[in-house]
Order: structure tokens, then sequence, then C-alpha cells
């Protein structure tokens, strides 16, 4: 065996242990510990990653889209007097309109 390989198997083999132990053997866990603290190892104490996005950048591109043209078709339905059977004001909040509105209007300049 090469001097460096022996010098890296030495040096891992003096490195602190996980302390998990496994649930039905009640072995101990033989991966080496994170260096934040914790006394366990990447698997069993590490940083969550958390969940994962919901919606990707295609949805968050059509929900623009469709609250754009919503807000455009409440507007010309008050402007016009026109009762819209589908266009529920409720489902926007002012807060998301004026979201959609800067959006669309940064897109724009663009």
């Amino acid at each position: 065996m090469k001097p460096s390989m022996q010098k890296a198997l030495d040096a891992l083999a003096h490195v602190q242990r996980c302390g998990a132990h496994a649930r039905q053997t009640g072995k101990p866990c033989n991966n080496p510990v994170m260096a934040n603290g914790t006394g366990r190892c990447r698997l069993h104490g590490g940083k969550s990653t958390g969940r994962p996005p919901k919606h990707g950048r295609l949805t968050k591109a059509n929900l623009l889209q469709r609250d754009w043209i919503r807000l455009l078709l409440g507007v010309i339905a008050l402007q016009e007097g026109i009762e819209l059977k589908n266009f529920r004001p409720a489902t926007m909040t002012a807060a998301r309109a004026e979201e959609v509105l800067a959006l669309m209007l940064k897109r724009r300049a663009r």
C-alpha cells in the first residue's frame, strides 16, 4: 500500500465516530462525525435540506399570467359595468393585485 494511502487510513481511524445506534441491531453507526459539534454524522444529525419546492418556475409563470388576465378582466368589467360569472374578485387580494401589476410592469420594461 502506498505511504500516502496508509497515512490517510490512519487519520481516518482516529476520527471520532457517530453516536447513533441502530434500533434493531443496536450496533453503532461507523460514519465520522461532522464538524458542527453535534456528535453525529451527516445522516443522523445533518442540516435539513427542507421540503422541496411545491411549484416550479413554469407554474409560477402560469399563475402570474392567470392573475394578470383576471386583473385585466376585472378592470374592464368595472369600467363597462359588466358582471362576469367566472371572475371572482375575492380570490385575489389587493396585495396580490399589486404584486401582479408590479411584476408585469417589470417584465414589460425589459
